[in-house]
């Protein structure tokens, strides 16, 4: 069974995904705050929601490089594992600097889960650590069983990811894409949200798939070429 320092490492290898590579749009606040996490006298417990697609999982990545360059340890559970996971990978962690849970909507009514969760989040905090979890929904609106762990994820600074609009979103494949050295223009980046899925986590992957086809046949991110790559795989 895989640990949590390999989930956190199958993380943070994904896109290297950074604070650099992340197009804040509205969210300066949620940004200033994840990137002070590592000080001592950053807040304990950040809670942040949003849509699919949203840069949560790649927020938490951000975060995850941020402590690693701090020489602090990491723990990261992506809850979309689950099912494939015993909660008694929970146990015994307070020896780490942050623990990251990705998704906790995904095992509300699960009463084992959320016990776990709710002793491994108390267990943090008593031992000065910081606690990072993310949602689809505002903490007040988590259909879980367990009351007081309820009350936990309304405890800390609660945030919601602001969704990108569509200049944002095209901004932001410009970003990533000059970030990996390629020339997207802003044609090329809005056919591709015209014509694919728009949500980011799908336009980025399209860029993985153009980035490897543009570096293979040295070419650049022509709208012809896009058409012609995406056409074919």
């Amino acid at each position: 069974m895989r640990n949590l320092k390999q989930l956190a490492l199958n993380l943070c290898l994904k896109d290297v995904a950074s604070f650099a590579n992340f197009f804040i749009g509205n969210n300066q606040q949620l940004v200033a705050v994840l990137g002070q996490l590592p000080a001592n006298n950053a807040s304990p417990f950040v809670y942040f929601w949003g849509q699919l697609g949203s840069g949560k999982s790649h927020l938490l990545s951000a975060v995850c490089q941020l402590f690693g360059e701090h020489n602090l340890s990491v723990a990261y559970l992506p809850l979309e594992d689950a099912e494939h996971l015993d909660v008694q990978i929970l146990d015994d962690l307070e020896n780490l600097d942050l623990l990251c849970i990705d998704d906790l909507h995904l095992i509300a009514g699960n009463l084992g889960w959320e016990e776990k969760i709710f002793y491994c989040f108390n267990n943090f905090l008593a031992h000065n650590k910081k606690i990072v979890i993310t949602s689809s929904v505002a903490p007040q609106a988590l259909p879980l069983k367990l009351l007081d762990l309820k009350s936990r994820m309304m405890s800390g600074l609660v945030f919601a990811v602001q969704t990108l609009n569509d200049e944002g979103k095209i901004a932001s494949l410009k970003l990533r894409a000059e970030l990996r050295g390629l020339d997207l223009s802003d044609s090329a980046a809005r056919f591709l949200l015209n014509h694919y899925e728009r949500d980011t986590k799908s336009l980025f992957m399209v860029l993985d798939i153009l980035d490897k086809a543009a570096l293979t046949a040295q070419r650049r991110l022509t709208v012809p070429f896009i058409k012609d790559i995406l056409d074919c795989s």
